[in-house]
């Protein structure tokens, strides 16, 4: 499917000089840059605590497990985060 977009004449200059470096065209940089944003976007994240927690292949005390407040609330602040910019679109 074909597209046109607008980009500024210093970015089209960068994004020309890319292609070039990669041997590719542009919309072969296009096409990978929004595949990659797209995967970005995508992936859930999870606190280091939470992640840490979730591999430990033994049960932890309670003290040793991760402070599932903080998470919760970390998580909240990121979804606000998220909703807000695409609010903005």
């Amino acid at each position: 499917m074909n597209f046109s977009i607008h980009l500024p004449d210093p970015l089209l200059a960068d994004l020309d000089a890319f292609a070039q470096t990669r041997q590719t065209s542009r919309s072969g940089v296009i096409r990978e840059a929004v595949r990659e944003y797209l995967a970005r976007q995508a992936l859930q994240v999870w606190p280091a605590d939470l992640e840490r927690w979730m591999r430990e292949p033994l049960p932890v005390s309670v003290e040793e497990g991760p402070d599932f407040d903080a998470i919760r609330a970390e998580m909240n602040a990121a979804m606000r985060k998220r909703t807000a910019r695409k609010a903005r679109r």
